[in-house]
């Protein structure tokens, strides 16, 4: 099951084509020089300090060209370095931030830790649509972090279809005062995919930035 956010399907007029002036590049640049010195008039040649800074320009305009082009290897390079850096994860358990619920085969682990003692700590699970499927009332529960377990059921005790869901754990004391609670997810890495020319992780139908993975096993 995916985990999509829902939005309002809306009309987008078509973008308008704006017209620019062609960029000139280091060919260009040459093509104009030349046709300049077989132009110029035989009584008047071109000076030569001119036209040594011409030159110069078109030296300058041929570095940075190669080193645009050195920089963007480099960068190529980096993120297919970093891609076969994360292979090794394929496979292996991770913990991010965020409440994640993998359904597979097992029941679902859900991890969190609360900040203070609680009298009351419930935790709601929803689909993809952010509707809550099922409500585990855990009681009271000591400060620090803990640990429940999901076994797949909806509120009437219908088996869920396998995929990722989301929870979140609410949680008071005994003033009735809201108690923070942050959670923290287990998750299968099960591939590496390219999002817009970065490498990700992939979690079943979940995609990862790999600076969010706090703990790998």
């Amino acid at each position: 099951m995916a985990i999509v956010n829902a939005t309002t399907p809306s009309i987008v007029p078509p973008p308008q084509t704006t017209l620019k002036p062609p960029e000139l590049g280091k060919n260009d640049f040459l093509n104009l020089l030349v046709a300049q010195l077989k132009n110029q008039d035989p009584l008047k040649p071109m000076d030569s300090s001119s036209f040594v800074a011409e030159l110069a320009q078109f030296s300058q305009l041929e570095q940075s060209a190669n080193q645009s082009k050195i920089l963007q290897e480099v960068l190529d390079a980096q993120q297919a370095s970093l891609q076969y850096s994360l292979l090794p994860l394929i496979g292996r358990d991770v913990r991010i931030k965020g409440g994640f619920a993998q359904l597979g085969a097992a029941p679902a682990p859900l991890d969190y830790s609360v900040s203070r003692d609680a009298v009351s700590v419930k935790v709601a699970i929803m689909n993809a649509s952010g509707q809550v499927v099922r409500t585990l009332d855990l009681g009271a529960q000591k400060a620090g972090a803990q640990h429940a377990v999901w076994d797949g059921r909806d509120q009437n005790g219908t088996m869920m279809q396998s995929g990722t869901y989301l929870y979140a754990v609410t949680a008071y004391d005994a003033q009735d005062q809201a108690v923070p609670a942050t959670m923290t997810s287990r998750l299968t890495i099960t591939g590496i995919r390219l999002v817009e020319g970065q490498p990700k992780l992939v979690a079943g139908d979940l995609t990862i930035d790999p600076g969010s993975v706090i703990e790998f096993r």
